[in-house]
Parts: structure tokens; sequence; C-alpha cells
């Protein structure tokens, strides 16, 4: 009994001392950490923000999940505006700029045109060394100048029969989805993705996915699968860490989708190689404008613009953009898309103005012809709408970039080590620049509305070096989807969401719908 009564003791002392040596290594670290950043700690300190500890933060707020980090986003950024202020997560400094001449100098400065750490989330998945996530601004600047020749005026303005085409079937997917339902209303989020995902497709690609007829293609598949882990490290901060990610359970899943995606990619590209080798010797030399049978006219897709400049860029680097035009050319301009559709439910003045506008550029010939590039350029209203919704719902709510030595800012000398975060979401609705900003109102975007605000007032496809490149197509794909639907129905609200205060949206790699985006679709007669 005395010898069990002694094995106890020792292993209680065990434990006692295995706890200690925790606790002790615990110590250690963070006294090392706060050592190593005394002197971010010493300047962060003097810039204002909320009370935060250090190695903890802002982190309870994240843990609230993606849809009150909007909230509480917001509500820290009112309190602040009017400076920049920092925040801390974990033992990340984070400097937000509310003032529109800070963020004009980050973003047009030579020396901050790096992404922060954040970004390395996409490097390490399917993005790669794409020019949205690259580090490299060296093969940035190179690689984005190749890039830019698929979005050339001649490229994008052969895309419109085809933004046409798959608006059409949008059109008829969501009548058949709201001739089901009672209340001809239906959930149009997703639809409007799958339209959005078979435009890039056959833009970018060549390729047909079937994604609005229901086709299970594993590129899209797959591809859904491999954000929702982006979204998930966004949204558990500490499996930013790479090493943390790997002990995760949604690590093996991401990495088998990488592999999927990549092997398909590799298809294609290897596959448009043949087909310009073959097209080069049969032509013997002239321009390679390859014809393609389903869409019955001649164009080019952005791959092989890519695959013609193929000599100065790798494999993996074709690879790594066309992924990155895929996922930027399809999930800003559905959430965009959606949001339109469901703010002009809304808004039926601002609908019927639409409305008018387009039955006056269609009334000369064919009232149901397809809109020519000439038509999209007139809807000049319809432009206005489609920019107070990106005012209101930007796609990326938040971008951030490193600062990797001391720089003053706004008044504050701010530490190296820091990321610079930059809100379109909270921007956009700050009433210093938008009188009533939570209220739907195009005529923020005419022309004298425009000339007296600063420019970086509204950057939802970010602004200066780093900008999107896909703006012009972006524009004329959702004016095509847009008007199509507004010259074939009346869109009005859903009981299912019967005031925009209603849409929940939440924050994780862009912005999101909570629970669908809900419409009611009535054929016009």
């Amino acid at each position: 009994m005395n010898t069990l009564i002694q094995k106890i003791i020792d292993l209680n002392k065990s434990n006692i001392m295995w706890y200690l040596t925790c606790i002790l290594l615990l110590a250690i670290t963070i006294t090392v950490l706060m050592f190593k950043g005394r002197r971010k700690i010493i300047l962060a300190n003097r810039i204002p923000g909320p009370d935060g500890y250090f190695l903890v933060g802002l982190l309870p707020i994240f843990l609230l999940g993606p849809e009150l980090l909007i909230k509480h986003g917001k509500n820290i950024y009112r309190k602040y505006k009017g400076s920049l202020f920092k925040i801390w997560v974990c033992n990340h400094l984070y400097i937000v700029l509310t003032d529109p001449e800070d963020i004009e100098l980050v973003l047009t400065n030579p020396k901050l045109q790096k992404k922060s750490k954040e970004y390395l989330v996409l490097q390490e998945s399917i993005m790669g060394q794409g020019i949205f996530s690259i580090s490299d601004i060296k093969k940035w600047k190179n690689n984005r100048k190749m890039v830019s020749g698929g979005f050339s005026f001649t490229i994008i303005k052969s895309f419109i029969p085809i933004f046409y085409e798959e608006a059409n079937t949008l059109n008829n997917v969501l009548r058949a989805k709201c001739a089901i339902s009672n209340s001809n209303d239906c959930d149009i989020s997703f639809p409007v993705s799958m339209a959005t995902m078979e435009m890039i497709g056959k833009t970018a690609l060549g390729v047909k996915f079937n994604a609005q007829n229901g086709g299970c293609h594993r590129f899209v598949e797959n591809l859904q699968t491999a954000m929702h882990a982006w979204e998930y490290r966004i949204s558990h901060p500490w499996y930013l860490n790479k090493t943390v990610f790997r002990l995760s359970s949604v690590q093996h899943k991401h990495y088998q989708c990488q592999q999927i995606i990549n092997q398909f990619t590799d298809e294609i590209i290897n596959t448009k190689i043949d087909e310009l080798n073959r097209s080069i010797i049969s032509c013997e030399g002239e321009k390679n404008e390859t014809e393609d049978e389903d869409f019955g006219r001649k164009t080019r897709t952005v791959i092989e613009i890519l695959l013609g400049n193929h000599h100065a860029m790798s494999h993996e680097q074709i690879r790594d953009e066309i992924v990155t035009i895929m996922i930027g050319g399809q999930e800003t301009t559905a959430l965009t898309n959606a949001c339109t559709i469901f703010m002009l439910a809304h808004h039926q003045d601002v609908q019927n103005k639409v409305l008018e506008e387009l039955q006056s550029i269609f009334s000369v010939g064919d009232h149901d012809r397809p809109p020519t590039y000439e038509d999209l350029q007139q809807m000049e209203y319809l432009e206005r709408v489609i920019k107070e919704t990106l005012r209101i719902f930007p796609p990326l709510p938040v971008f951030g970039r490193s600062l990797e030595e001391e720089m003053e800012i706004g008044g504050y000398l701010c530490p190296a080590g820091t990321t610079l975060l930059l809100c379109p979401l909270f921007l956009q609705s700050d009433d210093r620049f938008y009188a009533n900003p939570d209220k739907f109102n195009p005529d923020n975007f005419l022309p004298d509305a425009c000339r007296s605000r600063h420019p970086y007032t509204f950057i939802p496809f970010s602004a200066g070096y780093r900008n999107c490149i896909g703006i012009k197509y972006a524009m004329l794909q959702m004016k095509t989807i847009v008007s199509t639907l507004v010259r074939n129905n009346l869109l009005l609200p859903s009981n299912r969401c019967p005031t925009p205060a209603h849409l929940r949206l939440m924050f994780l790699s862009t912005l999101k719908f909570v629970d669908g985006c809900y419409v009611k679709i009535i054929p016009r007669t």
C-alpha cells in the first residue's frame, strides 16, 4: 500500500514538473517575442487603436465568426476613422488606413507593392506565384505585362457574344428555378456564380464546364473546395502558420484538390500547346487565330495569349496565372452581379431608370438583338448602378501591403514588419465621403460627384500599381448579364429577404453570402 501511495505521489510530482516546464517555456517564448518586437511595440503604442494585449489582441473577435467580424470591424473603424489606427491579432501588428491620401501614398509607392503575409495562404495553394499573390515584384511586373495582353480591348470585345450567350442561359435557369417556387422567388447566388464560372472558362481557357446545366466538372468542384480551405485558414488565424495547418483535417482535402486542379490545368496547357504548334505548321506562319466551331466565330482565349509568350514564362508560371485569372474573374463578378440584381429588385425607381435606358438603346432595329460593344458603352446609368453596388458590396473588403521598413504615414512612424490594411468595405461607407452612405444611390457616381471626392475613396478593384487588370472585362461582363436579365424580367424583393438589411454577408477571403441572395423574378410580357 505504501508503495502504491509513493508511486501516486511521484506521478503527481512528474505532472507538476511537466506543467511547470510548459509554463516556463511559454514564458520564455513570450519574453523572446516581446524582446525581438520591442521596437514594434514601442512605436505601436504611439498609434491610436482599440485596447488589446500583445499576443492576444483582437483574436477573440475572429473567434466570433466571419459574419460578426464585419459588424465589429465596422464599429472599430467608425470609432477611429479620420486617422490610421492599429490592431493586434496574436503577435502580428496591423495598421488600418482610413484617409484616402494615406491610401494613395501606399498604393502608389514602389516600395510598398509587396502583398502582406496573409497572401501566403494563396501562394501555398493553387494560385502559386500568380500576379495576385506573388511577392517578387520584378517577376510580378514581367508577368503582369504578359497577362495584360489577354485583356486588351480587341480581346475582351470579342468575348461579348460569349457573355450574352451565357447571360441568356442564366435567364432561363433563373426562370426555371422561380417557376418551381409558388412565390416566383429563388436564391440567385449559385446560378449567377455558375454563369460567371462558365464565362471565365470559355474566355480564359476555351473550355466548356457546363456549369449552368448541372455539369459536375472536376475543376469547378475542386476549385470550390480549395477556396473553402483558404477561407478556413483566414477565419482561424492560427492556421495561417503553415506547420499548424498541416496538422488540420482540412489540409489533406486541400492538398488533394490542389493536385487535381494542377493536373487539369496542365492538361489544358499541353493541349493548347499542341494545337498552337499544329496551327503554326498548317498556317505556315500566318497569324494564329483559331476558330471555335462551338461558338461560331473566331476568338482567342487568355491562355492562347499567354502561350504566345511561353518562351518567356515557365509552364508553372502559366498555370499559376491561369488559375489566378479563373478565380479573380469568377469570385468578384459573381458577387457583384448577384448584389446588383438584388439591389435593383429592392429599388424599383432605379430598376425603371435602367429599363428606360435599355429601351432607348435597343429602340432601333431588332429590340431583342444581342448587345454590341457600342450598346454596352451607352449603358451609362447601368454602369453607375454597378459602381454603387461595388461601393456597398466590394468583393474584396480588405487587402494588405507589407511594410518592410519604418515609414511615416499619416503623421505616425509605422514600424517595420507591419501589415498595412486597406478596407474598401468600410472606406466606401464612410460618411466623410458619401452622404447617407447606407442609401443605395447611383448618383454617387455622376461625373460631378466623382470629381468632388478623392479618387482613392472608391477602390473596389484596388488601385495604383497592383490594381486589377480585369476591370474592363468585368464591367462588360456585368453589364451584359444585368442588362439581359432586366430586359427580360421584372425583379422584385423576395419574401425570404424583404429588405436589403436582411441580406446577410460574411468576410472570408472575399465578401460572401451567409445564407444566399433571394430575389423574385417575373418574366416581362
